[in-house]
């Protein structure tokens, strides 16, 4: 009987030696390559906020929970990839993944030009329907939506002006630029639009070329409006419009658990960047007036007037640029009932 058992328990070791034997190993300990995603951001590798926070709160850490197995390789910011070909670049497969403003490549995602406008937060987004909706318009532009790089709070953007408003005629026919994600603001407000590229912001407000510029704290103190700029007004509006699509084809490629691994990561850094970055905009904000420009904070009534005719404007314009029953959709999508 002592035989028997012996020889039984002799023959489950070795059976469960094999089983463990034929059990496939992560790819590094097979010596096969790590899945590697080649990244690069709108903004500059200086930027702290819009770029270091990224890649050390979600990308360093899902290269240390992947464990060797997918690694996030981020190559730099424009002086890799011009901001208005990343989207190009990562449908095409030039680079696996990229932060981009939404008004960078709305022209290959129709409708996504308009997710800044979202009454909504990341979080909510996540669960009411409306990250799927976005996911679906990716899709079809032959990328996949993993989620906001910047998922804040309203009031991100903001009017830096070098002449005075206190009321709502102070703001016709103010000669304003910036990129096209902000003409339709301008016409809200009765302002006079003209496109300027980020490079010319310093230099268009130092010679008067316009009368202000629409971006976040951010680029302008990156920018120093501080010696070029008289005025930075409050209320801000819209939140922030950058995204972070993948190569679709390169996301196929990923198993299903590191994909699972990089949307929950992608989750969980939207809902930590949101106080972040309004605690980081109120401090920078301060150190924007502590440099000597004047505050303007728009009284109640006009406050509600400049954030509700900016946001309208914004609807107008895109639908101005967009015929047909796209952007009436993404609105009925982004829009509290």
């Amino acid at each position: 009987m002592k035989t028997e058992r012996r020889l039984v328990c002799v023959f489950l070791g070795l059976l469960l030696a094999c089983v463990f034997v034929m059990q496939p190993l992560p790819a590094c300990a097979q010596g096969g390559k790590a899945i590697t995603l080649n990244f690069v951001s709108f903004a500059p590798a200086a930027n702290v906020v819009e770029f270091q926070y990224i890649k050390k709160e979600m990308f360093d850490r899902i290269n240390q929970l992947a464990k060797g197995r997918l690694v996030i390789n981020v190559k730099g910011g424009p002086e890799v990839i011009p901001p208005f070909n990343l989207g190009a670049a990562v449908k095409n497969g030039t680079i696996d993944m990229a932060a981009i403003p939404n008004a960078f490549h709305e022209d290959i995602v129709p409708g996504i030009g308009v997710t800044h406008l979202s009454d909504f937060s990341a979080v909510e987004e996540r669960k009411n329907g409306v990250y799927e909706a976005i996911g679906e318009l990716y899709k079809k532009a032959g990328m996949f939506y993993l989620g906001r790089a910047e998922a804040t709070e309203h009031g991100y953007f903001i009017l830096f002006l070098n002449k005075p408003v206190a009321k709502p005629e102070d703001f016709k026919g103010l000669r304003l630029g910036g990129s096209t994600s902000f003409h339709g603001q301008y016409q809200g407000i009765g302002g006079i639009p003209s496109t300027v590229q980020t490079t010319e912001y310093n230099t268009a407000l130092e010679r008067g070329t316009v009368d202000g510029i629409s971006t976040s704290i951010y680029i302008a103190t990156s920018y120093g409006f501080q010696g070029v700029c008289k005025y930075v007004v409050q209320p801000g509006f819209f939140r922030a419009s950058v995204s972070l699509p993948m190569n679709l084809a390169k996301w196929n490629s990923i198993p299903p658990d590191l994909q699972k691994l990089l949307i929950s990561e992608m989750a969980a850094f939207e809902a930590k960047f949101s106080p972040y970055e309004l605690e980081q905009r109120n401090i920078f904000i301060k150190k924007f007036t502590d440099a000597g420009v004047k505050r303007i904070d728009l009284a109640p009534d006009v406050a509600k007037w400049f954030v509700n005719a900016s946001t309208d404007g914004a609807w107008k314009y895109a639908q101005e640029r967009q015929p047909g029953d796209i952007i009436p959709k993404m609105r009925q999508l982004l829009t509290k009932k």
